[in-house]
């Protein structure tokens, strides 16, 4: 669960979330990078432009583009590993895995889309492999649509899952009409169709046009801003406004107060647990103890998500406090607690849920194994 620093300037010089015409980065002439072409006045006249790159700062470059690479690798292959994991007959009997599933899917294109947007353009530029800039380029307009619509289906699933949780701890006579299979699946369904709509408008917010970069000498994709991009009641609604209160605001106001409850919720079994203990009342002291775990490990994921984006929060509102010099040093380091967020609730799943690393466990022997049975029972394991 995961949302990137966004930046207005994103397509001019102080661009640090997505490269811009003035951020795009050649390469030397020379044998350590790939020429398209040999005159520099010819080449700039077939393509029709001429721009001038700057090199990305140093901070941001070697944060971005190689401390970053290793997180998102571990990442995609935890997320991957937790979509297996949830997707698992037995795992889909409990409904609030579905908002896990889900979460990891949408953790999983956010990740794929920060390595072309945010790291492949920074370790492109550190091994002078030019090929993977344009790469990066071109695929930018998609990718980044296609991340800000899992970013925001990221958010609001987290917090889905706190209200799902906070029914069924607060309100438990009430939760079994209210978190019916039915409405979870509408709920989900209704915040995936509600991120595309949201954010479709961003495939139109992009073009990008090959232009001839000097001084070094090669031909790149530089983006540009449409016109939807450049209107001002689009910017000042969508993003001053809309994409504030929607992508923070609410969704952070709503994880503090309904997770605060829930931890107080949590206080209060674990004081009824004791009392069971003494009194030696099995049965109901294990589902207790599940149930007590499941809440655990859900605010778990909330703190780490609240630690890792708050940053990000911060960050935005120093944009608009146009606190630019601030602004430009955190959001390199904003957009690397995303990426961390997104890489690490596998961690939290394992210490938490005994079912979860049990099934972690089976798949990774089942990879090393060649052949004999695969199934594998769980019914004996805890809530989630």
């Amino acid at each position: 669960m995961a949302y990137f620093a966004r930046s207005d300037g994103m397509f001019d010089q102080q661009n640090l979330t997505l490269p811009g015409p003035s951020s795009v980065h050649s390469p030397r002439g020379d044998d350590g990078g790939e020429v398209f072409g040999s005159n520099g006045s010819s080449a700039a006249v077939s393509v029709g432009c001429e721009e001038h790159y700057d090199y990305y700062q140093p901070t941001e470059k070697w944060l971005l583009g190689v401390v970053a690479l290793p997180f998102i690798l571990c990442g995609l292959c935890a997320n991957g590993m937790s979509v297996a994991i949830f997707s698992h007959r037995q795992m889909r009997q409990q409904s609030v895995n579905w908002y896990l599933l889900v979460l990891g899917s949408s953790d999983l294109v956010v990740l794929l889309g920060a390595f072309f947007v945010l790291t492949l353009p920074r370790l492109s530029e550190i091994l002078h492999c030019w090929s993977g800039t344009a790469i990066s380029y071109y695929s930018t307009p998609l990718m980044y649509s296609l991340m800000t619509m899992a970013q925001t289906t990221s958010v609001w699933m987290t917090v889905a899952m706190s209200l799902h949780r906070f029914i069924g701890v607060c309100f438990p006579y009430q939760s079994g009409t209210i978190l019916a299979t039915r409405n979870v699946k509408s709920l989900i369904i209704g915040i995936i169709f509600a991120a595309v709509m949201f954010n479709g408008c961003r495939f139109f917010e992009v073009s990008f046009q090959v232009c001839w970069m000097k001084p070094i000498g090669v031909q790149l994709p530089v983006l540009r801003m449409t016109a939807l991009r450049q209107n001002e009641l689009y910017r000042k609604v969508f993003y001053e406004w809309a994409y504030t209160l929607i992508m923070f605001v609410i969704p952070f106001t709503i994880l503090i107060v309904v997770n605060s409850m829930v931890i107080l919720a949590i206080h209060k079994s674990r004081k009824i647990h004791a009392k069971m203990n003494a009194h030696n009342d099995g049965i109901r002291k294990q589902e207790l103890a599940k149930e007590i775990s499941t809440s655990v490990m859900l605010v778990a994921i909330v703190i780490a998500f609240l630690l890792c984006n708050t940053l990000t929060f911060v960050v935005n509102l120093m944009e608009k406090l146009d606190l630019f010099e601030l602004y430009v040093l955190l959001v390199p380091w904003s957009n690397m607690l995303v990426l961390c967020n997104a890489s690490i609730n596998i961690c939290i799943y394992c210490i938490f849920s005994d079912r979860y690393r049990n099934l972690l466990f089976h798949y990774l022997h089942c990879c090393r194994r060649k052949g004999g049975d695969n199934t594998f029972n769980i019914n004996s394991l805890s809530y989630l």
